[in-house]
């Protein structure tokens, strides 16, 4: 989510229209994945939605695996635990993704669907994530400070939640792109790990700097990697 700067001396109600910026900016985001199912149907791909059920199911179980490793790195400052649990999402989304493609059979529809579902729950995290953000910056406990500092440091206070539907709008390219690329050629694993990796690090440095600047780096990542991806099955 992308809410407004306040300050501690405003009402509570720039807080509420924080909040009702975000909900507004819900349909954009839901309407991420049905216009790639949209573009993919009217081109010939109809969705398998088993295929697309095991890639949602995939993203949920390497989001899951992050949770060993956030303990172990969790005596670590701050800033250093977020970017090993951040550098270890790339081996362990493409490590999943290869697993749930040998599930599903390899297939350009069935990489297709499963690419689409693996982006399309990411989605949905985003969208219940900013809605607990949401409630949370209304108010004035620990948590909501450190929720605050969060949002002030990635320069998401100042922002519009657009940036956010097309940060996901780019992600699901990627993720969507690198299921093709790995669905044809197996081997390419070995250089999705790194390039995901990569892309989670690089995109949390920047989003220190410049959100613009953050959402410029995405969109060439994922326009490439589906771009790519698509090309290698002609």
């Amino acid at each position: 989510m992308n809410p407004t700067r306040t300050t501690s001396n405003e009402p509570t109600d720039n807080y509420e229209l924080i909040g009702r910026r975000f909900y507004m900016a819900i349909p954009l985001y839901l309407a991420v994945p049905a216009a790639f199912w949209l573009a993919f149907r009217y081109a010939g791909f109809p969705a398998d939605w088993a295929a697309f059920w095991i890639g949602a199911a995939g993203w949920w179980a390497a989001l899951l695996l992050r949770g060993p490793i956030a303990l172990l790195v969790r005596k670590q400052p701050k800033e250093r635990a977020g970017l090993l649990v951040a550098a270890a999402s790339g081996p362990l989304e493409e490590g999943v993704r290869l697993l749930a493609l040998w599930i599903t059979g390899v297939s350009l529809d069935s990489a297709l669907s499963l690419g689409q579902g693996w982006a399309a729950i990411e989605v949905v995290f985003a969208v219940v994530n900013g809605i607990v953000l949401a409630s949370i910056i209304k108010r004035t406990d620990e948590k909501a400070m450190q929720a605050k500092a969060f949002l002030e440091s990635t320069g998401q206070m100042n922002s519009s939640p657009l940036w956010g539907v097309l940060e996901r709008l780019f992600a699901s390219m990627f993720h969507i792109g690198s299921t093709l690329l790995i669905a044809r050629m197996p081997w390419l694993l070995l250089l999705m790990i790194p390039a995901h990796t990569a892309f989670n690090l690089v995109s949390v440095r920047l989003a220190k700097r410049s959100l613009p600047l953050t959402e410029l780096f995405v969109a060439a990542v994922g326009i490439v990697t589906l771009t790519a991806g698509l090309l290698v099955w002609q």
